[in-house]
């Protein structure tokens, strides 16, 4: 099932058949209700929810002892299965499951994270929310907020909506690259680097404690190769937690890099 087929799914049963206007309304408890899945609080040992069906019916359970944002991405992903595989369901998902980007793991698992991140974050309800906005930790905040989401699930829908030309990575605090997604346009030689590039500001917070990362960084900071003309990119680095720290690296005027794909010059 692709992306598209999901969020043309999620608007029709958001708009047309619930009417949801704004972030909100989106009671996902209810939702599940209404597609016959009880949603259920337990102890579960070394998963972070599960989904049992028979027939029309289905029972999830969530790990009680999550966060609300954690069980509400729990039971959007346990939706994610009984929509696809409705009448045949009957699966664990531990934090693994959940956590692996897309494109990354089972391709079952991927499935239900798409479903999870566009019940919460429907894309019609969230372009509007990105309009005009930098890529940056206030754009996320106000995601969460708005959302009732994770950081880390507000993290990936926003990069993964494509509004923005750039990517966010996760970098260790020796600056060796732990995780990262991108904007599918962004070829090879734009992907961010298994080591925290020298000049750039996650290299300056990781290596010289540097206390601020935000501002603009020179293009070719974050290039693969030495191209030049690549103007200035907006990055946003910032300590997560424990050893780990993230950077929101955006091209704000992408015609550069448009330029090289164009002409070629940028490898497959």
């Amino acid at each position: 099932m692709t992306i598209a087929r999901i969020k043309q799914h999620v608007e029709s049963l958001y708009i047309d058949r619930y009417g949801i206007t704004s972030p909100t309304e989106i009671d996902i408890e209810a939702i599940a209700f209404d597609r016959s899945a009880t949603v259920l609080q337990g102890q579960l040992t070394g998963c972070e929810a599960m989904i049992i069906g028979a027939g029309d019916k289905a029972t999830i359970t969530v790990n009680e002892k999550s966060s609300p944002q954690r069980q509400r991405f729990s039971i959007g992903h346990e939706l994610g299965h009984w929509f696809k595989d409705r009448g045949k369901v009957g699966n664990l998902c531990s934090k693994h499951d959940m956590d692996s980007p897309s494109g990354a793991g089972k391709s079952r698992e991927v499935i239900a994270n798409e479903y999870a991140s566009e019940l919460l974050l429907p894309t019609y309800l969230l372009k509007p929310v990105l309009q005009d906005r930098p890529l940056d930790q206030s754009l996320l905040s106000e995601v969460v907020s708005a959302f009732d989401v994770s950081f880390m699930a507000a993290l990936r829908r926003v990069i993964g909506s494509q509004h923005h030309m750039g990517f966010f990575a996760m970098y260790d605090s020796k600056g060796r690259r732990r995780l990262f997604k991108a904007n599918e346009s962004l070829r090879y030689e734009f992907l961010p680097p298994q080591l925290a590039p020298e000049h750039s500001r996650t290299y300056e917070l990781i290596h010289n404690g540097k206390k601020s990362g935000y501002g603009l960084t020179d293009g070719e900071v974050w290039c693969r190769r030495d191209l030049t003309d690549l103007g200035v990119v907006h990055e946003n680095a910032f300590h997560y937690h424990d050893d780990i720290f993230i950077t929101l690296v955006w091209w704000e005027n992408d015609e550069p890099i448009w330029q090289f794909i164009q002409k070629g010059e940028i490898g497959e």
